[in-house]
């Protein structure tokens, strides 16, 4: 029997995953939710490798735009709704940047 597709209801909102011993949460941004799992986009400052990540014009946090630069992660993640936490500071996707989140959201 094949396995069932799942339905992804749409969803725009962000969040920040929670951080762990090892790990920093980054802020994340929701753009579909299945149950109670999420599909997210990833924001960093630091990028692991320069070809899984795309700069993005401005910051998504207001008060440091133009400070530090923002990657986005090219791949979409998908996780469990609990291992995402409410976001710390307000963000928000410039409307330059728009294109480039639309464009890796699938």
């Amino acid at each position: 029997m094949a396995k069932k597709k799942r339905k992804w209801n749409r969803a725009h909102y962000f969040r920040r995953k929670k951080s762990t011993q090892h790990k920093v949460g980054h802020p994340v941004y929701v753009y579909g939710t299945s149950g109670r799992f999420s599909k997210y986009l990833v924001f960093t400052h630091t990028p692991e490798n320069e070809q899984d990540y795309e700069k993005l014009k401005h910051n998504i946090d207001p008060a440091e735009d133009g400070k530090r630069d923002t990657y986005v992660k090219k791949k979409p993640e998908v996780n469990h709704s609990d291992a995402l936490r409410d976001p710390d500071k307000k963000y928000r996707i410039h409307d330059d940047d728009k294109d480039t989140i639309k464009k890796y959201k699938k």
